[in-house]
């Protein structure tokens, strides 16, 4: 898997902006943020683990993503996939990884309206993932059709003394609407009958 030029998204212009990343997996090691290190430090070191996660996954580095998931051998990690049951424990959720890389020949993520929010050791990073993305070529192509998706997702991250660690990923497909604000008309009750 591969990402394209300016792969996750554009450059920051503010303080929910995402911009690529500076640090390598869960950047954030010991000794940022906490009471010595501040909130700037802390915030700074959350994105680059948010932005080192959706690298991994454009380069199809799965030893990196592996790295970016929470190990502390006592805390069940979990992810959901856009349209999957929960997945619960490090083989699942790695395995659901594997799986998504060796079936995906493209993928590029352009992250929006990043929040975080952080309590001690824990953070929570809210996003929308515009994602390109790409199967298998067919017919001898380079590269397979482009399939473009909007998916919202909470990846909750837990301080460790090797930096911020993914604990959780939550993504939901965006249902794409109308620009319309009126909700859509109830059936009739008897389609066989009218006036």
């Amino acid at each position: 898997m591969t990402g394209g030029p300016g792969a996750n998204g554009p450059e920051p212009d503010g303080p929910e902006a995402s911009g690529p990343g500076t640090g390598g997996p869960g950047a954030g090691g010991p000794g940022t943020g906490g009471p010595e290190g501040g909130w700037a430090t802390d915030r700074t070191a959350v994105e680059a683990a948010n932005t080192a996660f959706y690298a991994a996954m454009e380069e199809g580095d799965f030893d990196r993503l592996e790295d970016l998931w929470l190990d502390d051998g006592a805390t069940d990690i979990s992810c959901v996939h856009p349209g999957w049951p929960v997945l619960t424990g490090r083989g699942e959720v790695l395995r659901s990884y594997a799986l998504i890389m060796a079936h995906t020949d493209y993928i590029q993520f352009f992250l929006t309206d990043v929040r975080i929010a952080l309590a001690g050791d824990t953070a929570l990073v809210t996003c929308t993932e515009n994602i390109l993305s790409g199967g298998p070529a067919e017919d001898g192509a380079e590269l397979g059709p482009l399939v473009g998706q909007l998916v919202v997702a909470t990846n909750a991250f837990r301080r460790t003394p090797e930096g911020w660690r993914i604990w959780s990923h939550h993504a939901s497909p965006v249902i794409a609407g109308t620009d319309d604000d009126t909700p859509p008309a109830a059936p009739d009750d008897d389609p066989g009958t009218s006036a």
